[in-house]
């Protein structure tokens, strides 16, 4: 900035970006405190679900576990019906001593051989339950600890539940009954039965839990991904209004520049007999509209903070808004200066006057210039080569001058007229 630069140029810089600051700020602010809207928690949500998955299998556990202790003792009694041996025995014993003979040279009488079919037919009720508890140790023991005094009971019923099914013939039905019969007639099934108990306890309170914080648990959505990231949105719409504001200074001081380039050679001219292309120069200068965009600078400011306001989850709104605003404020800056007109002409020649004090007064130039016909005169001034604008501003300041003269004598005149004779 030097003494070219006029008054309204600075007064317009300043308040540009006073409006720039004020109104960057409270959108920035805005942008990065917003968050998303409150909606229930999925994770709490799908955590309900599964603790709610759980209780159903937990169930069937503490079912089969009642059951079993029910079947091994129905399991027992069949297979003494079904004359299986007991655990540890051969099927079939060999008399220790002949039966006595009712006569002489008669057969001995054979054992009872065992009931092969109900033999596996009753062991199939206590597989099917082994068969489901094998299954629920993991998730038992993971929900009340591992329980000593249950470990025997799960390594019988995961050792019954690994015996293969057998095939159709009774000799392996048979076998596959008395290893079962071996496995679970001895074991603590009520401890088993106990744990799957207080497993499905357990599940069932982490599942009310879990709903209830699922009923209350809210999170904030995140916010949208457009086509830039929040942060890179926001400093892109940040620089925008910051290279309006610097194009804008730039503008105002090569302007001053230019003044300055301009006026100042013609100095010489006066010294050399020719005051009237200064005050020609001066008269064309201060026609000139003011320099400098503060027009883009407010309207990138506004246009940024309207888009932040209005749509603040969206950064890339706010870029649109702030190259939107350069645009609107562009013309909103040229339509403000075409309806000012030529109606600031005077006042900036008499600032640059004061500047440059040329030797012909600017103000008796203006004086002979009628109110309302200052776009004819510039128009008209500056259609004229250098050396003719120059001899008309000095006319125009010799008729003033002679119309000034001719007021006051005819003031004086008057004056006179008016003094008592004598």
């Amino acid at each position: 900035m030097n003494e070219y630069t006029r008054r309204e140029e600075v007064r317009a810089t300043f308040i540009a970006s006073a409006i720039l600051v004020l109104c960057i700020a409270v959108a920035v602010l805005r942008l990065v405190t917003v968050e998303g809207k409150l909606v229930p928690d999925p994770v709490a949500r799908r955590q309900a679900e599964e603790s709610e998955a759980r209780l159903a299998p937990a169930r069937a556990c503490a079912v089969a576990g009642e059951q079993l202790i029910a079947e091994i003792e129905v399991f027992k009694k069949l297979a003494k019906s079904a004359r299986m041996p007991d655990p540890g025995e051969e099927a079939v014993e060999a008399p220790k001593a002949p039966p006595p003979r009712a006569r002489r040279n008669a057969p001995a009488p054979k054992p009872r051989e065992p009931d092969r079919q109900l033999a596996w037919a009753s062991a199939q009720p206590s597989y099917k339950q082994a068969k489901i508890l094998a299954g629920c140790r993991e998730a038992t023991e993971a929900s009340v600890g591992v329980r000593a005094s249950a470990t025997p009971a799960w390594d019988a019923i995961a050792a019954a539940a690994a015996i293969s099914p057998p095939g159709t013939a009774e000799t392996e039905q048979f076998e596959a009954a008395k290893k079962l019969l071996s496995l679970l007639s001895d074991i603590p099934a009520d401890k088993v039965a106990q744990a799957t108990k207080d497993a499905e306890a357990a599940f069932r309170a982490t599942a009310e839990r879990d709903r209830e914080r699922a009923n209350t648990a809210m999170v904030r959505e995140p916010l949208p991904q457009g086509v830039f990231s929040r942060r890179v949105a926001v400093s892109v719409g940040v620089g925008l209004t910051v290279c309006a504001l610097l194009i804008s200074y730039l503008g105002v001081r090569a302007a001053s520049m230019r003044r300055l380039a301009t006026l100042l050679p013609l100095r010489d001219a006066v010294r050399s007999g020719r005051p009237g292309v200064q005050a020609a120069e001066i008269l064309q200068t201060a026609a000139a509209h003011n320099s400098g965009e503060p027009g883009i600078v407010i309207g990138a400011a506004l246009g940024g903070l309207s888009a932040a306001l209005l749509a603040p989850k969206d950064a890339d709104l706010f870029v649109a808004g702030v190259m939107a605003g350069l645009l609107i404020g562009l013309g909103g800056q040229w339509a403000f200066r075409l309806a000012i007109g030529a109606s600031r002409w005077r006042a900036r020649a008499i600032e640059l006057a004061e500047v440059e004090k040329p030797a012909i007064p600017i103000v008796l130039v203006l004086s002979g210039v009628k109110p309302g016909l200052e776009p004819e005169f510039i128009q008209f001034l500056r259609s004229l080569p250098p050396a003719d604008a120059a001899a008309a501003v000095e006319k125009l300041a010799s008729q003033a001058e002679e119309r000034i003269l001719a007021a006051a004598d005819a003031g004086a005149t008057f004056q006179q007229g008016r003094l008592p004779p004598g």
